[in-house]
């Protein structure tokens, strides 16, 4: 069996960042999935300096833009854990993002987790980021994972607090393993046809 390969992208390179704890826990969730293979994007660690040239335009492109734009266009499904700053998702995220090709995220089913340390979970922040998957030709599942008042979700050591939050994520990860193989399916299908 074809393992899904779904990697879990880190929004946020911010100091302190409380999503962190997030991505990592999802991560590990993801890891016992046997249907998927997954590993974790930080964008902290990518350091993608501020876009100023397409991709396709420039001679020297650096090897980290090469390899970030690499993975996810591997990817066959995507989960996002980004936190809401101000109403939104963070810059970095957005230049990110905007390093990809148009249509980088085609027939690829996204779950899409934000971090709020309010009550709203980071709504906000998730209706945007649904609209720039759509016009990266991604496919936000229709599940979504706020979490809110994260300082209280995970102790300082990242252990989860909150017993709630489990079932919730586990219905999300099954979702978008299910989207994901179905895309996954798909394709096969299709170059069959072709052949």
């Amino acid at each position: 069996m074809i393992k899904a390969y779904i990697p879990v992208l880190l929004g946020s390179s911010r100091t302190g960042r409380q999503s962190v704890k997030v991505a990592q826990f999802i991560l590990e969730q993801l890891r016992q999935c046997d249907r998927v293979q997954t590993e974790l994007i930080d964008l902290r660690e990518y350091r993608l300096p501020i876009l100023e040239e397409r991709l396709n335009e420039t001679s020297t492109p650096l090897p980290t833009v090469l390899q970030f734009c690499s993975k996810l266009g591997q990817a066959d499904g995507l989960l996002i854990v980004t936190p809401e700053y101000k109403g939104g998702y963070p810059g970095v995220l957005k230049n990110a993002l905007d390093y990809l090709e148009p249509q980088a995220l085609r027939y690829k089913p996204i779950g899409i987790c934000t971090v709020s340390s309010g009550g709203f979970g980071g709504l906000n922040c998730l209706t945007q980021l649904q609209l720039v998957c759509l016009a990266l030709g991604g496919l936000p599942i229709p599940d979504k994972l706020p979490v809110s008042n994260v300082q209280d979700l995970f102790d300082e050591s990242g252990n989860l607090c909150n017993s709630a939050f489990k079932p919730k994520l586990e219905s999300f990860i099954e979702e978008l393993v299910w989207y994901t193989e179905a895309m996954i399916n798909q394709k096969q299908v299709s170059r069959a046809l072709v052949k």
